[in-house]
C-alpha cells in the first residue's frame, strides 16, 4: 500500500519528478478548490440479505424507518456491513431498493440484464454478439460532466479471478461497453506512463498531430462541405487526445511504485488499484473511476471447504443450505474489507484547500444481482462519502409499495413471486448524478409498466438522502 509520506506527497503535490527519468514532472498551481470525485464498485452476486440486513427491535416492516450507524458498536452492524464500522459517519446504508426494471425487462440472461439495469438504469441489447445496453452508465454520464480536458475522462478497472472476470459495468453513450485494465499493470501504464515516458514523448506526439491537422488545411479547400465536416470532427477528437496526452505527459505529483506483472491473492490486487486510484485522484489524473470486482477465490474467505467455485458451487444455493448462505455473508464481509481499505486510502491523502480527498468522494458499492440466485428483489448499495450532497451516517429503509411482480424462491414466499417490489434503484442513480453537480430528473428509463398494467414512475431522486 501507499506510504504515508507517499501520500503527502500526493495531496501536496510537491514531488516535482524525483525519480522520474530525466525529472520530467513540472509544477502546477494548485485549484482553488478540490474536486468532486466518484467511484462506482460492482461485485459478483448480489447480497445474502438475510445475513446483510439490520433490524433493531421495534421497527417496523411496513414503514420507511431510519438508523443512526454513528452511535453503534462495531457488533451492532450486521456482519457483512461490520468492517465499515470505522467510517460510519460516511455510510448511507440503503435497504428496500430493488432492481425492478431488470425484472421486466425480455431477453438474454438475468446477470447481463442486471448488471446493464444496474448502472446504466436501462434496458439490455442483446441484438449483437456482446450484450450492449441502450443508454451510458453512470460513470460515464457523471465522467462528460466533470472531466478535466487535459485528463483522463475516466478510468475502468476490472479484478480479474481464474473463474469469472469482473462484470462490464462501464458504457459509452452509444451503449458500448467500455474496456478495463485488469491488471494493475496496465492500469499504471494506463495512468502513469505518458509521464513516466518523458515530456520529448508527449511532445512529438502534439507536434505530429499538429503537422497532421495543417496538412489538412492546406488541402480543406479540395472538399466539399460534407467531407469537411467529417475531418473537422475527426480532428476534434484527435485535438483532444493531444491535449490529454500533453497533460499526462506533464503531471505534477509523484506516482506509487510501479507495480508487479501479476498477483497471485486477489486481496494484493485490490490493493495494488487501491493505491493507483488514490494517486490518480490526489494528483487529478480523473476524477470518476469504475472498479468491477470479478468472483474470489473461495479459500480467500474460508469457503473453499464448500466449494472452489462461488457462483455455481455457492451463490445459487444460499437458500438450499445453510453454509453457503454463511459463505456468501463472509463472501461480502470480506468485500466491505477491501473498500474499508480504500476508504482509509483516500483519507490519509490531503485534499487541496484542507481536508482529504475521501472528502470529496463519493463512492457508490453496489452489485449486478439482488442476490446469487439470480433474484432482482432485495437490492442492497450502499454509499459512502458525499456529505456535500447527503446526510450520511444512517441505515435507511424502505417498505415494498412498487406494483411490479418480482421472482423470488419459494424458501421464501409460496408461489415464488411477490405483487410489489422495492423502490426502483434508477432513484438512486439519479441523487448520485445530482450529487455530482449534474442537473437531470432520469438516469436511463423514466417510466415503465407493471406486469398487471400499472403505471411506474422512475424518475426523480431518492427521497431520505438529503434530510
Amino acid at each position: 500500500m501507499i506510504t504515508r509520506r507517499h501520500l503527502l506527497n500526493l495531496g501536496g503535490l510537491t514531488a516535482l519528478g524525483a525519480g522520474w527519468p530525466g525529472g520530467v514532472l513540472q509544477a502546477f498551481a494548485e485549484p482553488a478548490a478540490p474536486p468532486r470525485r466518484l467511484v462506482v464498485i460492482s461485485h459478483c452476486h448480489g447480497w445474502p440479505y438475510a445475513a446483510w440486513r439490520m433490524r433493531p427491535a421495534g421497527m417496523p416492516e411496513t414503514q420507511p424507518w431510519s438508523l443512526d450507524l454513528t452511535r453503534l458498536a462495531e457488533h451492532d452492524l450486521s456482519a457483512p456491513l461490520a468492517p465499515l464500522h470505522p467510517h460510519r459517519q460516511r455510510l448511507l446504508v440503503l435497504d428496500g431498493l430493488s432492481l425492478a426494471t431488470a425484472e421486466l425487462d425480455a431477453g438474454g440472461n438475468r446477470h447481463d440484464r442486471g448488471w446493464i439495469h444496474a448502472w446504466t438504469g436501462n434496458n439490455a441489447d442483446f441484438s449483437a454478439r456482446d450484450t450492449r445496453s441502450t443508454s451510458a452508465s453512470l460513470d460515464q454520464i457523471v465522467a462528460a460532466h466533470i472531466t478535466r480536458p487535459d485528463r483522463l475522462p475516466s478510468l475502468e478497472l476490472s479484478v480479474d479471478a481464474a473463474l469469472e472476470a469482473g462484470r462490464p459495468i462501464a458504457y459509452n453513450l452509444g451503449g458500448v461497453r467500455l474496456p478495463a485494465e485488469n491488471t494493475p499493470l496496465r492500469a499504471w501504464e494506463r495512468v502513469f506512463g505518458p509521464a513516466s515516458s518523458g515530456d520529448a514523448v508527449g511532445t512529438r506526439r502534439r507536434t505530429t498531430l499538429d503537422f497532421a491537422y495543417g496538412e489538412y488545411r492546406a488541402r480543406a479547400s479540395g472538399f466539399d462541405a460534407t467531407d469537411r465536416a467529417r475531418l473537422e470532427s475527426h480532428f476534434g477528437l484527435v485535438d483532444r487526445l493531444g491535449r490529454r496526452l500533453e497533460g499526462l505527459a506533464t503531471l505534477a505529483c509523484d506516482a506509487p511504485a510501479r507495480p508487479a506483472a501479476a498477483f497471485e491473492q486477489y486481496d494484493r490486487r485490490i490493493d495494488a488499484f487501491t493505491d493507483i486510484i488514490a494517486a490518480a485522484f490526489g494528483c487529478d489524473i480523473t476524477r470518476v473511476v469504475s472498479l468491477s470486482l470479478g468472483e474470489m477465490p473461495t479459500a480467500e474467505f474460508g469457503a473453499d471447504h464448500i466449494s472452489d467455485k462461488v457462483h455455481k458451487g455457492i451463490a445459487h444455493y444460499i437458500y438450499d443450505d445453510a453454509a453457503r448462505h454463511a459463505a456468501m455473508a463472509d463472501y461480502v464481509r470480506h468485500h466491505a474489507r477491501q473498500v474499508s481499505r480504500l476508504v482509509e486510502t483516500l483519507e490519509a491523502i490531503p485534499d487541496a484547500g484542507g481536508g482529504s480527498v475521501m472528502d470529496n468522494t463519493l463512492i457508490v458499492w453496489g452489485s449486478e444481482l439482488g442476490d446469487g440466485w439470480h433474484g432482482y428483489s432485495r437490492y442492497n448499495p450502499l454509499l459512502i462519502g458525499g456529505a456535500w450532497a447527503f446526510r450520511t451516517g444512517r441505515y435507511l429503509y424502505w417498505p415494498d409499495g412498487t406494483p411490479i411482480e418480482m421472482r423470488v424462491p419459494s424458501q421464501i414466499l409460496p408461489g415464488g413471486r411477490t405483487r410489489l417490489a422495492g423502490v426502483p434503484h434508477q432513484r438512486l442513480l439519479v441523487s448520485v448524478a445530482r450529487a455530482m453537480g449534474l442537473h437531470v430528473d432520469h438516469v436511463g428509463l423514466r417510466q415503465v409498466r407493471g406486469q398487471r398494467g400499472d403505471f411506474v414512475d422512475v424518475s426523480g431522486p431518492l427521497d431520505r438522502l438529503t434530510a
